[in-house]
């Protein structure tokens, strides 16, 4: 039996697992990812030696192909991990860990290519709308950073359009959202999407709110604020995640109209999954929405959360099986 390597790197950890080629290959496909294995990246100085350290605890002999998903951008073979002090060449690593072939692609480039093999309970609809089967479709969202791809339809197959979409200027959108980004912007010269949309982001939130109220800021994790802030404990905390949520909102629908994503748009990352029923009661789809006189266009936009953990490994094997000529023909 065959088998290819999948694997989804974070800025916090991976997660690795094996798909068998004979599934992976068959009509429909069956991307199931067995020997499943989370590894933190901390705990690793490169990621050849996370990749055998995995292998050892699967107790496997790494196959001949592989296809890994990266939190960072590739630039002419060349990876450099955006949250990570790892940086190497993709034919090096291939050759370090013995394969014929190795392809990385970006994080959410992964996520953008198994939006089309998930279904059923993987997704949570926001917005239902109107799909157009011939356009393009967005996938982004927030996690240890904040990734966006687009997914555009090419004949029988896709074309991933990766980007670092989170690195663009973030927009306030009320007065409230002006005074933290005023807050922000004396303790550092640029104020992206990422800076606020993320995990750090929203700890960034919650001490402007603290700041601008006048209140004591505690010491808190991503967690802290979002646990306090759904409970209703801390006040700040409360306000930061129905901002963050907001933010979220208007972000996603910025880009959707950029792209003229009416092919669909989806939330990834970890974070949104975790926030579901929050985000049901929260202005993210009114935000997403709210476009003045485009936002008729947006609201016929569908708008999903990926709730699928394990999207990244479809999107992987998919991937490889569809740029790979030993494993396509």
């Amino acid at each position: 039996m065959s088998f290819i390597l999948v694997a989804d790197i974070g800025g916090t950890n991976a997660r690795f697992g094996l798909v068998e080629i004979a599934g992976a290959c068959a009509t429909p496909p069956d991307f199931t990812a067995k020997h499943q294995h989370s590894l933190r990246c901390a705990d690793y100085p490169s990621l050849d030696q996370m990749v055998h350290a995995y292998a050892e605890v699967a107790g496997i002999a790494l196959p001949d192909f592989a296809c890994f998903a990266i939190a960072g951008p590739i630039h002419n073979g060349r990876v450099r991990m955006t949250n990570l002090d790892w940086e190497f060449g993709i034919d090096e690593l291939r050759d370090q860990l013995g394969m014929r072939a190795l392809d990385v692609i970006n994080d959410f480039a992964a996520l953008a290519y198994a939006t089309p093999h998930l279904k059923g309970d993987m997704l949570k609809p926001l917005v239902t709308g109107e799909t157009d089967a011939e356009a393009p479709m967005l996938i982004l969202g927030p996690g240890t950073g904040f990734g966006m791809a687009a997914l555009v339809p090419c004949g029988d197959r896709w074309k991933i359009v990766p980007t670092e979409g989170g690195h663009t200027n973030f927009a306030p959108g009320n007065e409230r959202e002006i005074a933290i980004l005023q807050n922000l912007l004396k303790k550092q010269d640029h104020v992206s999407v990422e800076t606020l949309i993320c995990g750090k982001g929203l700890v960034r939130i919650y001490q402007a709110l603290a700041e601008i109220d006048g209140v004591t800021v505690q010491n808190y994790e991503p967690a802290d604020v979002a646990g306090k802030g759904q409970s209703g404990e801390d006040p700040q905390c409360r306000e930061a995640l129905e901002l963050f949520c907001a933010m979220l909102g208007s972000a996603i629908g910025d880009r959707a109209l950029c792209l003229g994503a009416q092919g669909g748009v989806y939330i990834g990352g970890g974070i949104a999954p975790k926030l579901a029923d929050f985000i049901d009661g929260s202005d993210l789809v009114k935000r997403y929405q709210h476009k003045g006189p485009m936002s008729d266009y947006v609201g016929r936009i569908p708008l999903n959360i990926i709730m699928h953990d394990k999207s990244a490994l479809i999107g992987t094997a998919a991937w490889l099986v569809d740029n790979t000529a030993e494993l396509s023909a």
